[in-house]
């Protein structure tokens, strides 16, 4: 996967004057590791030590970054852990860890971004249920 661009990335200390701050020439690459080269940065400022992970939905996930992506993929499609699991060939475990922590990211994400809005109409849907085959034949 492409790696995100150094101007976009900021430090993660909160104490930091450089906190919050991208594209302040403040980061420098440490070095890369794992099978995805991923960075581990340092913060000038501070001396803070990352990896470009930190805050993400990835963070701290052991399986390759395209794995990843295609375990959210199948769970976005409507897959089950078990159906997604056996797809992808990873444990039921990690499929359920990684949907605790895309969920948990995209909830911090929204109502970050959303705020302030009022609807001027709602629309509710149908909803649909499963009914159950009847034993007896249909008269025609």
């Amino acid at each position: 996967m492409e790696r995100p661009d150094m101007a976009s990335l900021t430090c993660v200390n909160p104490e930091c004057q450089m906190f919050d701050q991208p594209g302040r020439g403040n980061l420098k690459v440490r070095k890369v590791y794992g099978q995805d080269q991923l960075r581990f940065l340092r913060c000038k400022e501070c001396g803070e030590e990352f990896s470009e992970r930190r805050g993400s939905a990835l963070f701290n996930t052991k399986i390759p970054e395209a794995k990843a992506m295609s375990v959210i993929e199948h769970l976005d499609e409507g897959c089950t852990l078990t159906g997604t699991a056996r797809l992808v060939k990873v444990a039921k475990d990690t499929v359920s860890r990684l949907l605790k922590v895309t969920g948990r990211h995209a909830k911090k994400f929204h109502d970050q971004e959303v705020q302030g809005i009022t609807p001027q109409a709602l629309e509710f849907d149908e909803q649909w249920s499963y009914v159950g085959k009847k034993g007896e034949a249909l008269q025609p």
